[in-house]
């Protein structure tokens, strides 16, 4: 099983929803200050570069950007974890940032997939998938 976390904004070029890291980089957290700032902080502390976890922005830019990877989503791999953690950490850990999100101004939900398309990008965290013809999970109505 495959899990994403979406927010009720759309995907600039696919019809889905974009998701959570994408949407959080657009809030201002400046706005929010004490424990909303800081729960988030904490939260999105194991998916930055130099945290805990480190989640891996890979570099599709330039020649590697095709229309398929323009096209694709990332997927969190249920049993997903980071390095020297247990099984499903990563997962639960989008979870609580997923929870903090919300307090600056963005709802977010989570979908899942037991074939999210052709995986063109692949770590121990994440998948980067082309769902071609599938139809993608709403999370918002």
């Amino acid at each position: 099983m495959f899990i994403r976390f979406v927010c009720d904004r759309p995907h600039p070029v696919l019809n889905a929803e974009l998701g959570m890291f994408a949407a959080r980089d657009d809030l201002d957290f400046s706005n929010v200050r004490g424990s909303i700032q800081r729960a988030h902080e904490e939260a999105f502390y194991w998916f930055k570069t130099g945290g805990m976890g480190g989640l891996t922005y890979p570099d599709l830019k330039g020649k590697v950007r095709t229309a398929k990877i323009r096209k694709s989503l990332f997927w969190f791999p249920e049993d997903a974890k980071f390095l020297r953690d247990k099984s499903g950490t990563v997962v639960l850990r989008a979870r609580n940032l997923a929870q903090a999100i919300p307090d600056a101004g963005v709802e977010v939900r989570e979908i899942r997939m037991r074939n999210p398309g052709e995986i063109l990008y692949e770590d121990s965290q994440q998948v980067l998938a082309h769902p071609g013809d599938l139809k993608i999970p709403r999370a918002f109505k």
